[in-house]
């Protein structure tokens, strides 16, 4: 039938049928951190795990990034697996500083390898090198420029300094999603919340996907950060990258000058 006849005859029904709603998860996710504290307070878990379950992953990894730029600097304690050039790194612990824009980071080594060593980098001091200090006897020759991608600076990550937040390792994801989806895209799998309260998803790649950075995906959200606070990576040899954040908070100042070190 003609729509303009359609129109016509049955106004009111072409007038009451509702729109589908947008998801709420991004706007959700631009609140400021405490209103949206409080915000996830007042929901059941029922309804949490509907606003998560009914979000396509495009939305969820958005509302990540709008959620780590809104929070500007921030700190988080990291436990980091890596497969690097085909070994299994052992785990390194971290605190880590992240200043979104312009991108700097701060991180020392808690435990694990390397434990003790100090970097440090500002995109507005030098954009493609980073400055380092080792621990003990090597720490007493004093910090080092070197450069981001260097042999030394890559010898235990497949990634650059740059890409330790949220945004930046929230992108890999997106890069993978998207390459998959000339394949039929990624399989879901929701999980639910486990017993921290994070609400965890995996996903498989299509078939035809071996060749992606992420054969499987794992992801587990922080309802209240907004954030994907667990990282999993497998590719086709197996494990990749574990990523594990905790006690995430925003700062009011961070140092990460040269002389710092």
């Amino acid at each position: 039938m003609n729509p303009v006849l359609l129109a016509l005859l049955m106004p009111n029904l072409l007038m009451t049928t509702p729109a589908p709603a947008p998801s709420p998860v991004p706007d959700f996710a631009r609140l400021p951190l405490e209103q949206r504290r409080a915000e996830v307070k007042e929901l059941t878990r029922e309804r949490l795990v509907e606003l998560f379950a009914t979000t396509p992953v495009a939305l969820l990894l958005d509302a990540g990034k709008a959620a780590a730029s809104q929070m500007g600097t921030y700190e988080s304690r990291v436990v980091k697996y890596e497969r690097v050039s085909g070994k299994l790194m052992k785990p390194q612990k971290i605190h880590l500083t992240v200043r979104q824009s312009p991108r700097a980071v701060r991180l020392e080594i808690l435990d694990g390898p390397a434990k003790g060593r100090r970097v440090v980098y500002d995109s507005t001091v030098k954009k493609g090198e980073l400055r380092v200090r080792e621990a003990g006897v090597l720490g007493l020759a004093g910090a080092m420029w070197l450069d981001i991608n260097s042999g030394l600076t890559r010898s235990d990550t497949n990634h650059p300094i740059t890409d330790f937040a949220f945004t930046s390792i929230i992108g890999v994801l997106e890069d993978s999603f998207k390459q998959g989806e000339s394949l039929g895209g990624y399989t879901r799998k929701d999980e639910g919340f486990d017993a921290a309260g994070r609400y965890c998803i995996t996903f498989n790649a299509p078939a035809g996907g071996q060749h992606l950075y992420a054969t499987r995906a794992r992801i587990c959200m922080d309802p209240v950060l907004a954030l994907p606070v667990i990282m999993e990576i497998d590719d086709a040899q197996g494990p990749l990258e574990r990523f594990d954040f905790s006690d995430v908070k925003p700062v009011a100042k961070a140092d990460f000058s040269p002389s710092s070190l």
